[in-house]
């Protein structure tokens, strides 16, 4: 494997990071056409996430940078989009596309859990993606698709009718509780465990 094959996952990561500005300018002015040009953006983005980690693991390529920029890059690009959605209103009743409470614990517990990589790095410990924060990040990527199709698509299930709004809303909320989970963990280990297979 040359150097350069083994820098290709860290490309796509900095790849992803470069489309957050993309999908910002999109959202400013959301048209209909604009949305759905941000959703396309944004599922780009997403992908590339799966793409990085598929072959940094099939050519040796993982690297400390990779474990930093990695769950770095996921960040940035979610809570944008979360920001961005909060910033939207419905045309019907007025209310933002994301309830900003749940913006708002998604973010504190990433601002947590940031400062729990700062004490690991602070021992020298590069602290990688766990599962459960790579379900989480999924999770909430997947909402975010949902939430930008917000009332564009709906779905019968017997007598219900259910917006991507509302699917949306239901996978960040369950986001949310494993991400929650997943920092209690993350917490635990550092600083009561003394472990280091924390991430």
């Amino acid at each position: 494997m040359t150097s350069k094959k083994s820098r290709l996952p860290n490309v796509l990561t900095v790849l992803r990071l470069l489309l957050v500005p993309l999908f910002m300018v999109l959202m400013t002015n959301p048209t209909e056409q604009m949305v759905y040009a941000a959703t396309v953006v944004f599922i780009l983005a997403a992908v590339t996430d799966y793409i990085d980690g598929w072959l940094a693991r099939r050519m040796n390529a993982v690297t400390d940078l990779g474990k930093l920029l990695d769950p770095l890059a996921d960040k940035i690009l979610v809570m944008t989009a979360l920001v961005m959605l909060v910033a939207q209103r419905s045309d019907i009743d007025g209310l933002p596309w994301v309830p900003a409470w749940m913006v708002v614990l998604v973010l504190a517990r990433e601002i947590w859990v940031t400062g729990v990589r700062g004490v690991a790095a602070s021992k020298g410990v590069v602290l990688a993606a766990s599962h459960s924060g790579k379900v989480k990040s999924g999770l909430q990527m997947v909402a975010v698709v949902f939430l930008l199709l917000h009332e564009a698509y709906a779905f019968d299930i017997g007598q219900t009718r259910i917006t991507c709004e509302q699917l949306g809303l239901n996978f960040l909320l369950v986001s949310l509780i494993i991400s929650y989970w997943s920092a209690v963990e993350y917490t635990t280990q550092t600083f009561f465990d003394d472990e280091e297979t924390l991430s």
